[in-house]
């Protein structure tokens, strides 16, 4: 995953009921609403007051990011969760939230940020959940994606991703990427995807567009 910075991360916590009203009016959904989409879990199938989430610090690699673990946890509280930070970090923090008895522990370092669900024994991690979370506020704000044409930008580890969710939700997708081999391999796993070797064109012709590539996109 892309490391996020300082600045990517401050001001979150205080920013999120804008975000949940962006999401409204951009997809008609909730953040917990595309939470629940993105999950393929029905709405109103789980009561999240009944989950307690613990967030791990990880000092690894370049270390902790300022207020990560915290906006995480507040994004929980958000969607209506019992959720802490640990006081330990690394090791030390994962047996404190173990003997807390979390429901559900998040923990990142520099390549990888999951999210572990102790009642089921899966996992999620945030190349997935960030593709999910993309189509499903796509399908949102385009009112449905069958039969509908979508460009992904990037074959990385998000655009591989969200190419399979999109094919699952009955969309035709067009995969780009400035490594034109690693678009082909995406799609020759992906049946039906076709790939387009001129991004220019490709970004001038679709109307749905994800952009799973580090480069900005001009609307």
């Amino acid at each position: 995953m892309t490391r996020l910075t300082d600045e990517d991360v401050r001001g979150i916590s205080d920013s999120l009921d804008d975000l949940n009203g962006m999401l409204m009016r951009c997809s008609g959904m909730t953040t917990m609403e595309m939470a629940f989409d993105a999950a393929a879990v029905a709405p109103g199938s789980l009561d999240l007051e009944e989950f307690r989430a613990g967030v791990i610090p990880v000092t690894s690699g370049m270390g902790v990011i300022t207020r990560f673990s915290e906006s995480v946890a507040d994004i929980c509280v958000s969607l209506g969760m019992d959720a802490f930070v640990t006081d330990g970090h690394d090791v030390s923090g994962l047996a404190e939230a173990l003997s807390k008895d979390v429901d559900i522990f998040f923990m990142a370092d520099d390549n990888e940020f999951i999210a572990c669900n102790m009642r089921s024994g899966r996992y999620s991690n945030n190349s997935f959940s960030t593709a999910a979370g993309y189509v499903s506020a796509l399908n949102g704000a385009a009112g449905g994606l069958i039969g509908r044409t979508v460009l992904v930008l990037g074959a990385g580890r998000v655009g591989s991703r969200a190419v399979s969710l999109l094919s699952a939700r009955g969309a035709s997708v067009v995969l780009a990427d400035t490594d034109v081999r690693k678009a082909r391999a995406v799609a020759a796993a992906n049946p039906g995807t076709a790939v387009e070797e001129d991004i220019r064109k490709a970004i001038a012709s679709n109307s749905l567009v994800i952009n799973a590539s580090p480069a900005h996109v001009r609307s």
